[in-house]
């Protein structure tokens, strides 16, 4: 679609189309240029044919002044109307970062996401903890992952974590197995749903929890790696804390560690038993500054001693044995 076509079609479309648009561009465009754009004229449709010196006056710098206006001549909104009203169509809201329904905490971390994907019944984000782990557990790390997901639940935490195979998948189940639990699988894209094997939790997860993404589907293989580092920072940014369950000393869990300790999150580390790899890891983490933990009971004493930080729910005496139970992990 030409320039000029497009110009002209921008008066007429619908702005949360207009906001598909810039899906995936923040390293061209940051999310807070585009917010303060919005609030100062209520709208998106002048943005993207702003000249140069007006786009440098927003604050996009020269280098992708010139990225944006070749993205912007390659744009055929008309195509990503047909998208957009396809995502309605499979029950994919589509959520901006101005949106009420936006996850508040969220929107604190410097890269927030400029939209978001999402699926599933949950629209409450507060007193979330991410749990994240090796692909490849100890029998000891699924219990453990399974077992705090689950008592955690019970207080009313909501569980974060990514859907992969090992660590994630065993928080997300422990989640779901409290009559009260709910969890939020974070997605590198949401179509095709990855990995095909979860296809059922995926499921389980959207009648009581939500899926979420900033990517509405999966991109060209050559940058699809990428993604899942980059959605790494949505999931310690949606919780208050984040929890590693076994990893070595290199890996996702490293970097999703690196990333909570930069937003200022609470990071628990759990203790491993027998399994040299995750003892080195540990021992990383609990180097960085992570809270070592041995139980649930570890987490919540902690949370009272980090009150400021972050809200505990409202528990009953039936919850407390929980923490009871747990001396000995």
């Amino acid at each position: 679609m030409s320039q000029s076509v497009n110009d002209s079609y921008l008066k007429e479309i619908d702005e949360n189309v207009l906001w598909f648009a810039l899906e995936d561009k923040i390293n061209i465009i940051s999310t807070n240029i585009i917010i303060d754009y919005y609030y100062k004229y209520n709208t998106l449709k002048n943005f993207f044919s702003l000249d140069y010196y007006d786009m440098e006056k927003n604050g996009l710098e020269k280098k992708n002044i010139v990225k944006f206006k070749s993205l912007y001549n390659n744009i055929d909104f008309i195509e990503l109307k047909k998208k957009y009203m396809s995502l309605l169509k499979q029950n994919i809201k589509f959520i901006k970062v101005i949106d009420k329904d936006y996850p508040n905490i969220l929107k604190k971390i410097n890269d927030a996401p400029l939209i978001l994907f999402k699926k599933g019944v949950l629209n409450n984000y507060e007193n979330c903890i991410a749990i994240s782990g090796t692909r490849n557990p100890s029998v000891y790390g699924r219990l453990m992952a399974r077992k705090i997901a689950y008592e955690l639940s019970e207080y009313g935490y909501t569980i974060v974590s990514g859907l992969a195979h090992g660590i994630d998948e065993w928080a997300h189940c422990g989640a779901l197995e409290s009559d009260k639990g709910k969890t939020i699988a974070i997605l590198a894209w949401m179509n095709p749903e990855y990995p095909a094997e979860h296809f059922d939790l995926f499921k389980d997860i959207i009648n009581r929890g939500a899926v979420l993404s900033e990517l509405s589907a999966r991109p060209d293989s050559i940058i699809a790696k990428v993604k899942f580092i980059q959605r790494d920072r949505i999931i310690s940014g949606m919780s208050n804390a984040v929890i590693a369950i076994e990893s070595d000393i290199e890996g996702g869990t490293v970097h999703q560690v690196n990333l909570a300790f930069n937003q200022k999150k609470i990071v628990f580390a759990l203790e491993p038993k027998d399994n040299e790899k995750a003892k080195r890891g540990f021992k990383l983490f609990v180097d960085m500054g992570a809270i070592p933990i041995k139980n649930t009971k570890d987490i919540l004493l902690a949370f009272r001693n980090y009150k400021d930080a972050l809200q505990k729910p409202n528990v009953n005496r039936g919850q407390q044995n929980i923490i009871n139970k747990n001396d000995s992990g």
